[in-house]
């Protein structure tokens, strides 16, 4: 799938068990922009992201949060009074 300029796919979820590469995932796929990782609550995640995955990771940028919660913050990133 081809991203419009200037903006990124990330994945977000949590696996339900972390120790289990196969158990059940809760995964969705976000495109964001790239704006967002000048936001000091997304690199709060992508802080984050490097505890949980580190950084040799393959493939899409995995983001560990729920997928509500992300959503909430983009909503906040976006200052969107409607979340």
């Amino acid at each position: 799938m081809k991203l419009r300029k200037g903006f990124v796919a990330v994945q977000v979820g949590l696996r339900a068990n972390d120790h289990d590469e196969i158990g059940d995932i809760y995964f969705q796929r976000f495109t964001i922009p790239i704006s967002y990782f000048y936001n000091p609550l997304f690199l709060k995640l992508l802080d984050r992201a490097s505890e949980v995955y580190g950084y040799n990771a393959n493939g899409p940028l995995m983001l560990p949060c729920s997928i509500e919660d992300f959503v909430n913050l983009q909503c906040r990133i976006e200052k969107r009074s409607l979340c």
